[in-house]
């Protein structure tokens, strides 16, 4: 079975396919156009695996936390041709994927973190064979190694220098980290298509509500004009 897996959660744009011999990968540093950049890469990945679209079985997508519009944007993506190729979508989050992108096995939980700005750490620990052993969540960095910093044999991500000067500046234990400037998209792929789609949902993972705020109306500007 071919799993085609799609990533725009953060700066970068990957697709990747795996199985039957063709894993392929394309990825690239973007800022915006992430819509306008997927389908191409997509199709070159295809084209390049020499597959047609219709011999994939599955579709994984990453589904954050992330870029609150960029996560969306392959969420959509994956549904969408989930529904016309009628193949199983399944979601993978973002720790469990920095979790599998470990060049390195550990020898112990793994402890994924990414930077979430505002004094804040997304965070979630990983046996070695990928089993779940706390679930994602959001919290300062202090927080993070109160709850889960003793246990965890390797901090990867975009979080883990964060974590590892909190820990060294409260006198605590540094364990090694990988600060992994990128995942690797074979390897969402590679956990897409061993996913239970009943449990794996191909939906947004957002761990604290969006930076943007409506704004609240303006006195007299929405007014109804009197009719005369």
């Amino acid at each position: 079975m071919l799993t085609l897996a799609l990533d725009t959660a953060n700066d970068r744009i990957a697709v990747a396919l795996v199985g039957e011999g063709k894993d392929m990968m394309r990825a690239e540093t973007i800022s915006r156009g992430h819509a306008e950049r997927l389908f191409p890469l997509i199709d070159d990945v295809l084209t390049t695996a020499g597959a047609e679209i219709e011999s994939v079985g599955r579709i994984a997508v990453n589904v954050g936390p992330g870029s609150f519009t960029g996560i969306r944007i392959a969420v959509a993506a994956a549904r969408g041709l989930g529904l016309a190729l009628g193949v199983p979508v399944v979601g993978i989050d973002a720790l469990r994927l920095i979790a599998a992108s470990l060049e390195e096995p550990a020898d112990g939980p793994i402890l994924a973190a990414v930077d979430a700005r505002r004094g804040e750490i997304y965070a979630a620990l990983y046996g070695p064979k990928g089993e779940v052993l706390e679930p994602p969540f959001a919290a300062d960095a202090e927080s993070v190694l109160d709850r889960l910093g003793a246990r965890a044999a390797v901090i990867a991500g975009s979080g883990a220098a964060i974590l590892a000067h909190q820990a060294a500046i409260s006198g605590l234990r540094v364990p090694p980290v990988d600060t992994m400037s990128a995942t690797n998209p074979l390897a969402l792929a590679r956990l897409g298509s061993v996913a239970e789609p009943n449990t794996a949902v191909p939906r947004p993972l957002y761990l604290r509500a969006p930076d943007a705020k409506p704004q609240p109306p303006v006195p007299g500007l929405l007014a109804s004009t009197p009719t005369p």
